[in-house]
């Protein structure tokens, strides 16, 4: 009995000893949060507005601080070096310009903790100039004559007028919008903005209808015209549409000679560039061509 005793009190003792020993865990939280890295900053200008003829030659000067280095872009698009654009230092030169040389254009400047751009709003254009009513004054007509027994849906009759899609253009501007087409018997033609029928009253002002011309003149435009205008032909036998996209750059200064604040740029986290009016300009405000 007296052994038992013993080896209890034994087994007990050892128990304690390596309750003793046993190293104690306590699980503590670390909150300790890792720094974040400062967001990259992007200083945006407000983009400078060129209007050139087709054919003209354009300049575009990148002036930015401390760059060694300056990239290109067209509409978010790398630019190179071809048989037209010639990059030298800050310069993009632009030879013989296109309507399709129009859109968007940003040099930048990559540096460590930011990256500064700066933009220009290219157009190229024939369109005519504010105030000039004396539209589509080339003598010829846009109808073409059909043989009346041959029945057809409508077709385009000139693409080569309908190539330019995007139109940015300086505020108090006229834009014309042409949709040359044929067909019999004759279409008719309708427009739409922003996929909705385009009444005289929707557009402070109103706008113009050249039926013979296929075309649809808006004067002196302003921020309120930006968005996608499409024209409808139609005939019995079928229908076509195309559709243009209208935006309007620019500053405007009033009668008064007070500045009306200028357009701001907003950098979206996509790196998308969009361009907000602050303010209308009026019908009868002003622009000058950045054309100096």
């Amino acid at each position: 009995m007296v052994s038992w005793a013993r080896f209890g009190c034994l087994v007990l003792v050892t128990m304690a000893t390596l309750s003793l020993a046993r190293p104690s865990f306590n699980l503590v939280e670390d909150t300790t949060l890792e720094p974040e890295e400062p967001p990259t900053k992007y200083q945006i200008s407000q983009p400078e507005v060129y209007v050139a003829a087709p054919g003209e030659s354009l300049e575009l000067r990148c002036l930015l601080r401390d760059a060694a280095t300056i990239s290109w872009t067209k509409d978010g698009v790398h630019l190179g070096p071809n048989n037209r654009t010639v990059l030298i230092g800050e310069y993009l030169q632009i030879k013989g310009a296109t309507p399709r040389d129009s859109g968007l254009y940003a040099c930048t400047a990559a540096r460590p903790v930011d990256s500064e751009a700066v933009y220009f709003m290219v157009n190229v254009t024939d369109a005519i100039s504010s105030g000039d009513d004396e539209d589509d004054t080339d003598g010829s007509e846009d109808f073409v004559s059909e043989n009346s027994n041959n029945k057809r849906a409508p077709y385009w009759t000139n693409t080569e007028k309908m190539e330019k899609r995007l139109h940015a253009v300086p505020a108090a501007n006229t834009v014309k919008f042409r949709c040359p087409a044929g067909g019999n018997p004759a279409p008719t033609m309708r427009w739409l903005k922003n996929g909705k029928e385009f009444k005289q009253e929707h557009r402070i002002g109103g706008y113009k209808v050249r039926n013979q011309h296929w075309s649809l003149i808006m004067e002196s435009v302003v921020p309120s015209d930006k968005g996608n205008y499409t024209c409808v032909v139609e005939n019995e036998y079928g229908s076509i549409n195309h559709t243009y996209h209208l935006d309007v750059v620019g500053e405007c200064a009033s009668p008064r000679g007070a500045a009306v604040r200028h357009p701001v740029i907003a950098l979206r986290s996509t790196h998308k560039i969009r361009i907000e009016s602050a303010r209308e300009c009026h019908a009868d405000y002003g622009i000058g061509r950045r054309a100096s």
